[in-house]
């Protein structure tokens, strides 16, 4: 809430924080967020608040300190919207981006088979992918912890999205939030899925990219 998200470079130091739901939150200065934080800390916290009431009691600080329906209490209430905690300020959600999908069922053979591929073709963005690439990923299969998955970039740059485990959960649907910025993003985007563990078989039903 202090600083604010997007990229920003304080005391010399770069730093780009992305949302969780693709928003800005504008910043309100550090001794504000000092003032309203200290504020809760000692009238609206206690030893059982969790973050649901760390964002109320938070909300209510600034909403004493400076009124309700300000610009403080609503950068506060986007602050934690921002992370996943609550809604927005004026409830708002994000704009919808640009969606490349692949629903081509792929086959994920058994451990020591090799890794398979699900290819998306992007097109018609300028310039890098964004800091908060969105990466859908739905999976069928067994025993999802005998996946490696990975997110490979155009150019040939690998994101780990998920090592193999012990997780015996049956199938896969998850959104992954990825830093893509340092790569292109136009061309030939791959998931790449390796089951590591024997027993077990799948298939990738869906890849989708969100730029």
């Amino acid at each position: 809430a202090s600083e604010g998200s997007g990229a920003k470079t304080i005391n010399g130091v770069n730093y780009d924080s992305p949302t969780s739901d693709g928003l800005p939150v504008t910043g309100i200065g550090r001794d504000k967020a000092q003032l309203i934080w200290y504020k809760a800390l000692t009238t609206k916290f206690n030893s059982t608040t969790d973050y649901a009431g760390a964002r109320e009691g938070t909300i209510a600080a600034a909403t004493d300190l400076y009124g309700a329906g300000s610009a403080e209490v609503n950068a506060v209430t986007d602050a934690w919207a921002a992370v996943n905690v609550g809604a927005r300020s004026g409830g708002g959600t994000p704009t919808p981006g640009n969606v490349f999908e692949s629903t081509t069922r792929v086959a994920i053979p058994d451990s020591p088979g090799p890794a398979v591929t699900s290819s998306v073709n992007v097109t018609g963005i300028t310039g890098n992918a964004p800091s908060t690439l969105k990466v859908g990923v739905k999976i069928t299969h067994t025993y999802i912890g005998d996946l490696q998955i990975d997110l490979v970039a155009p150019n040939g740059t690998s994101f780990r999205l998920q090592n193999s485990s012990s997780d015996s959960t049956a199938n896969l649907d998850k959104t992954y939030t990825v830093n893509a910025s340092a790569v292109p993003a136009n061309g030939t985007w791959k998931l790449k899925v390796q089951d590591k563990a024997a027993a077990d078989t799948g298939t990738i039903t869906d890849f989708k990219l969100t730029f």
